[in-house]
């Protein structure tokens, strides 16, 4: 458990100095808030730890009713599994009136576990301290970052076998580049591709494989057809020409007559995706993890262009079709894949999916004016679009709390930079996305972050994104504050004018705006 101590603000302006009409009109606005918020929120009396009031949320959250709650004390609840954490909480309260934990064990009243963040804070109201705990559920947070970890895998294994591509001159050398790749980069257990054979058997032959060091797929027997070895997700694959997925080996039926075998192996989970070589062949790339697994939607697509890309491969090598053409296939299948990130951050964040949108059409519009060629623009613009990325490892709750930020709160933010650099730097891209995204917060005098380097050292591309960066956060609404506009935005990059932001760069974004009339999207 990780309790993270912050010195806040302890003197907030007393409700008891406003007019009657002033706190009646508090209060409702208040009563709205507590009522409607998507957080779980309790009230607690700061001297006896007993609970004031609860919100319905947290009663939907955790099954309890409004009685079973109200005047008990917090470690008296089911769902506070630990009383003596809930007691040190307490103590650790009335000294530094604010903590928080991050994957608190809360247990329903049905016996459900869920992981939430936690964070309580002390506040005086007539003379009386309250304590307000704000309670959200984890679980949406946790699947979403689970299928970014699993995107960014598959991110990964498309980057290196797409080089594969390229390099490999035979289909036997393509063949086993790609079974290696998915267990060395993947991180799978084993991999292996078998071809369909026309025959009574309808065998399937195995042609590549790897991680298979004490031969299970010898002890395996595999058909395409419609029996009990051609019912598996392999044979299935090969038969309808779908993606198969097996997330629990033990409990899925399919694969009863090979349990023994897989458990031997510790194979735990699988996926089968068909290859289509021709109208009279197809083929199947297997994968075994070693855990249980709920595949996301964004994973599978990912390896499904995994499939789709070696497919072309082999129909290349095949028919000898020109280099040149995979080039596009492969730049295309990244862009795809920046996408498919772009849209995992939006589940988790639409401040930062929304900003990173409209910065993205700024510093494309700059770039045009700075004369970039197209190529030059468009990486620019995929950088931008993701250039937030790291906040996905950010506590959320920072991301969108309404008031100003402490400093300790401020160099977690500033975080963000490092994660999303670490996310894509092993990823090939043709333009450098990853150093796009990991300066956008440098500036030219080296007060910037996160290394403090100046003009010289930093990239054109985040020079230019720096600059939209700022206009889309000034003109948007945040959770802190609303939309400053659009004048104030200019004010403050001709402010920095040559000493925080390029000279160039912001007059390219002023003509922009004053001489062109461009404004950015909703």
């Amino acid at each position: 458990m990780i309790t993270d101590l912050i010195q806040v603000d302890t003197t907030p302006p007393t409700f008891c100095e406003k007019t009657s009409t002033e706190l009646q009109s508090s209060e409702i606005r208040y009563r709205r808030l507590f009522e409607a918020a998507r957080d779980g929120i309790v009230l607690l009396n700061a001297k006896t730890a007993l609970i004031e009031d609860v919100n319905p949320y947290l009663l939907e959250l955790l099954a309890f009713s409004r009685d079973e709650l109200i005047g008990k004390a917090l470690w008296d609840i089911g769902s506070f599994r630990d009383s003596n954490l809930n007691k040190d909480m307490f103590t650790e309260l009335q000294s530094t009136r604010y903590v928080r934990y991050d994957d608190l064990p809360l247990e329903t009243k049905d016996g459900r576990l869920i992981s939430v963040e936690f964070v309580s804070n002390v506040y005086e109201s007539c003379g009386i301290d309250i304590i307000q705990c704000n309670i959200r559920d984890n679980t949406k947070r946790h699947i979403i970052e689970i299928a970014l970890q699993a995107t960014t895998r598959a991110l990964k294994i498309l980057s290196e076998s797409n080089a594969a591509l390229l390099k490999k001159k035979t289909e036997q050398l393509l063949l086993e580049e790609y079974c290696r790749i998915t267990v060395e980069t993947g991180g799978y257990l084993m991999s292996w591709i078998g071809f369909s054979v026309d025959n009574p058997e309808k065998s399937i032959m195995q042609k590549a494989h790897y991680g298979d060091t004490d031969n299970y797929l010898l002890n395996k027997k595999n058909s395409w057809g419609d029996d009990i070895y051609g019912n598996g997700p392999t044979g299935r694959a090969i038969r309808t020409n779908e993606i198969q997925v097996c997330n629990n080996v033990l409990s899925d039926p399919s694969m009863t007559i090979w349990h023994e075998e897989a458990m031997t192996y510790n194979y735990r989970s699988l996926v089968a995706l068909p290859l289509q070589i021709d109208q009279a062949q197809t083929a199947c790339l297997t994968l075994y993890g070693a855990f249980e697994n709920t595949w996301s939607l964004p994973e599978l697509t990912l390896l499904n262009e995994l499939a789709d890309d070696l497919v072309f491969g082999i129909k290349a090598i095949r028919t000898a079709i020109a280099k040149a053409h995979h080039q596009e296939q492969l730049r295309i299948s990244l862009e795809q894949t920046i996408q498919v990130i772009a849209q995992t951050i939006g589940e988790k964040d639409s401040y930062t999916a929304g900003h990173q949108r409209r910065a993205a059409v700024l510093a494309s519009r700059i770039g045009e004016e700075l004369g970039l060629s197209k190529d030059r623009i468009h990486g620019l613009h995929l950088a931008a679009t993701i250039h937030d990325l790291g906040k996905i490892g950010i506590p959320a709750e920072l991301l969108v709390k309404p008031s100003k930020l402490s400093d300790l709160e401020f160099k977690l933010i500033k975080e963000h930079v490092n994660i999303g650099y670490k996310i894509i730097k092993n990823v090939s891209f043709p333009w450098p996305i990853a150093d796009i995204m990991l300066q956008h917060h440098e500036r030219l005098d080296g007060s910037g972050y996160p290394n403090g380097i100046t003009t010289e050292s930093i990239l054109l591309e985040s020079k230019i994104l720096a600059v939209s960066d700022v206009v889309e956060a000034i003109t948007s609404h945040r959770p802190y504050r609303p939309a400053l506009g659009l004048k104030v935005a200019l004010k403050e990059i001709s402010k920095g004018r040559g000493i925080l932001y390029d000279e160039a760069c912001v007059d390219a974004c002023i003509c922009l705006f004053t001489e062109k009339g461009f404004a950015l999207p909703d």
